[in-house]
């Protein structure tokens, strides 16, 4: 009788891939003459090789010691392309073009800057930017967690500053909050205790020093508000800086905007109120992104888009009404505002806006469920 048994071992043994051993070896090349000899076929491989690695090597030194500044030639001027920084850096200045030794450039100067120039830079506390800038997105200096403000040249017709905050203008007017600095409440804590607003870039030094030393005394304080907003006085403090302090972590946005730019307030962990006047008609992507202290949330009256993201994970915030005037509401605009327990809306069922992709929150009882959204409701108190 044919035995059919099959051992075990030899079924995890073999692998069709493996059948017959891979040939690692350089062997001679038949037909091919000079440039199949295994020698000449060893001694090309080992040049590629080391030529290969030779250039990892030296791509990888470019990185590490790549210009601190960026810089690319446009046909309106120059524009800040990237910016590199150290523990050194506490005031970034732009608008002298600098060369690789940290001088200006005679006779150059920067007239625009590009998108996340300057993204994740954790040292520079005070950004200042010159009269020449005409062009800046939203998003230059995002995710700057040091950041106090942005001073803008009181000569440049396009952006301005008010305590330290950035906007956008036009013909002396502002149009729109592009950037609240994550530190902003420092920096309007020390105007509000008599401190001057620094003219230049030794003065913005100095003021960052000070800065930085009120943080200090001032952390276990800050502390006890994320436990107890607002909690009254702290160790350390005087009752004038507590005030100063409590003022810094609430914020009115200018009365004539009417936009608030992308990622404005973005992952700002000490933003405890905001005021967003009437006039404002749109809240763009990602513009209070993060904002996990933001204890309360009262939309105005003219607003009609809500960009996407554009109040994702505001953890805290109890209660969300929707103006009826709003037509658009992105993807996941208030996605992760678990403190909220039913979103109101003043339009009519029948008639609601263009709603993106998982724009409520989420709750867990048994399972994730949407928040309930309730039609034609009415605003509870006045603006």
């Amino acid at each position: 009788m044919e035995n059919n048994e099959t051992h075990s071992d030899e079924l995890l043994l073999y692998d069709p891939l493996f059948e017959t051993p891979p040939d690692t070896v350089i062997r001679d090349t038949p037909g091919r003459g000079f440039w199949g000899k295994a020698p000449v076929k060893k001694a090309l491989f080992v040049i590629v090789l080391t030529l290969f690695v030779g250039s990892s090597i030296v791509l990888s030194f470019r990185s590490l010691t790549k210009d601190r500044f960026r810089y690319e030639e446009t046909e309106d001027g120059v524009m800040l392309t990237e910016f590199v920084a150290d523990k050194t850096d506490t005031v970034l200045e732009v608008g002298p073009v600098f060369d690789r030794d940290g001088q200006a450039v005679p006779g150059k100067a920067v007239t625009a800057v590009r998108q996340f120039a300057v993204c994740g830079n954790e040292y520079t506390s005070v950004i200042l930017i010159g009269k020449d800038v005409r062009e800046m997105p939203d998003a230059a200096f995002y995710n700057c967690t040091s950041l106090l403000a942005v001073l803008v040249d009181p000569a440049n017709p396009a952006f301005r500053s008010v305590e330290g905050v950035l906007y956008r203008q036009e013909n002396g007017r502002l149009t729109e909050l592009m950037l609240y600095p994550a530190r902003n409440y420092l920096y309007r804590a020390l105007l509000g205790l008599g401190e001057k607003e620094p003219a230049d870039a030794a003065q913005a030094e100095a003021f960052a020093a000070r800065a930085l030393q009120l943080e200090e005394t001032s952390a276990d304080w800050l502390d006890a508000q994320r436990e107890d907003y607002p909690a009254q006085g702290g160790p350390g403090l005087t009752e004038a800086e507590s005030a100063a302090l409590l003022s810094g972590l609430r914020y009115g946005i200018a009365p004539e905007v009417t936009r608030i730019g992308e990622m404005a307030f973005a992952e700002c962990d000490t933003l405890f109120e905001v005021t967003i006047p009437e006039g404002v008609k749109e809240v763009a992507s990602m513009a209070f992104f993060k904002c996990g202290e933001l204890r309360s949330l009262d939309l105005p009256e003219t607003l009609e888009t809500i960009g996407s993201d554009g109040f994702s994970y505001c953890e805290k915030v109890p209660d969300i009404f929707v103006p009826a005037g709003v037509k658009e509401i992105g993807h996941h605009a208030f996605f992760g505002c678990d403190g909220a327990d039913v979103i109101h809306m003043a339009c009519a069922e029948n008639d609601p806006p263009v709603l993106g992709q998982d724009w409520v929150p989420k709750k867990r009882k048994l399972f994730m469920h949407d928040v309930p959204v309730l039609y034609g409701e009415e605003r509870r108190g006045s603006r």
